[in-house]
């Protein structure tokens, strides 16, 4: 089933075929230096993780979604929200497989996803954490709208901290 769409890609629930690739994206550094505490993952892990999004779906009414190219249908990342650590806000993220990086997919995926969660799901606030060395997320994040709030503290990392509201 599609969530969202865009004029290149779309957003679907995870599947099988999806965990190989997911696997390769969290076990490569370059890839993962700017996500969470900035670790790769056993293929393992990351295959697990799949399902756990599809599950926290069914919890909470919204997750992150395989993002897919419509062309080919082709499985490229993954974008969506979820609750921030604490559940203090709902954030927005997203990863892309390192061959389409550049492309303009992050924006183009993560603008729909911002504006799916204040139209569709009636979120007041969505917000967003980024390394201050990911300059190519920051431009994202400036480019859907999200505006820099602050410096914040997760997992003893100082994360820029952004936000938007409906």
């Amino acid at each position: 089933m599609i969530i969202l769409e865009t004029t290149r890609l779309y957003l679907r629930n995870f599947i099988n075929e999806d965990k190989e690739i997911i696997a390769e994206m969290y076990s490569d550094i370059d890839t993962m230096r700017f996500i969470g505490t900035g670790i790769t993952f056993t293929p393992e892990q990351s295959m697990k993780s799949t399902d756990k999004w599809n599950e926290y779906e069914i919890k909470h009414g919204f997750s992150n979604w395989a993002v897919v190219q419509k062309k080919d249908d082709k499985f490229i990342g993954k974008c969506g929200l979820n609750w921030l650590p604490g559940n203090s806000d709902i954030e927005i993220s997203y990863i892309l497989d390192k061959p389409y990086w550049g492309k303009g997919y992050a924006t183009e995926i993560a603008g729909e996803t911002l504006k799916y969660g204040f139209e569709k799901l009636g979120l007041k606030r969505i917000t967003a954490l980024v390394y201050p060395q990911n300059e190519s997320s920051i431009s994202v994040l400036n480019k859907i709208g999200m505006k820099y709030e602050k410096e914040i503290e997760f997992w003893n990392i100082t994360f820029q901290f952004y936000s938007a509201e409906n």
